[in-house]
């Protein structure tokens, strides 16, 4: 038998066999730390997702993005929502929430300003605007499912406008309920069908 041979005519791993196992030991962790941080990486995309989603959002109240941009900007904030985290669900519901409700205050404002010839065109705009916050209503909600993983739910309705200007404020409230009873007839006019909360 020769110097350094095993019992079955083998070499004997020396310090060079284990060099070669601590060298792919270290290769599978670091390409396991690769993976990991790839994945990392394509979960984060590298980028602030609430502020694009906030964006995009923006985009579709604004009457920005309609027709198949609308609809693509709608997939991509699910994209979004669905690769957030609990908080940055919440603030992106919460910024909407506000967003909608300055846009529809907005509309109040002009409406009552605006000379009767020229009200068709605002309430017209709201109707878009209410259409467009349903769907990003759907949009924002992680538990929805259906197509693609989404289905439409019921959404909660949000807090009355009237409710929000207090007891003590009834012109205000006849404001907004004269305002409401526009919309829904002009929306009648168009064939429709508003929301249960509108």
């Amino acid at each position: 038998m020769t110097r350094g041979a095993g019992q079955n005519g083998r070499r004997a791993t020396g310090p060079q066999g284990a060099s070669r196992g601590m060298g792919r030991a270290l290769a599978a962790v670091a390409g396991v730390a690769v993976i990991g941080l790839l994945g990392w990486w394509w979960l984060s995309d590298g980028e602030d997702l609430v502020d694009e989603t906030l964006v995009l959002e923006r985009r579709l109240l604004d009457g920005d993005a309609t027709g198949r941009d609308g609809r693509r900007t709608v997939d991509a904030i699910i994209r979004n929502v669905d690769r957030m985290s609990p908080d940055e669900v919440r603030e992106v519901q919460r910024t909407l929430e506000t967003e909608w409700r300055e846009a529809r205050d907005e509309d109040v404002e002009a409406y009552f300003a605006a000379q009767p010839d020229e009200r068709r065109s605002i309430l017209d705009r709201s109707i878009d605007r209410t259409l467009v916050y349903k769907e990003l209503r759907f949009a924002v909600n992680p538990r929805a499912r259906g197509f693609e993983g989404r289905r439409p739910r019921k959404p909660r309705a949000p807090a009355k406008d009237a409710a929000a200007a207090g007891p003590g404020d009834a012109a205000q409230r006849q404001l907004l309920e004269r305002y409401d009873e526009a919309l829904r007839q002009r929306a009648r006019e168009r064939k429709i069908e508003l929301p249960a909360w509108q």
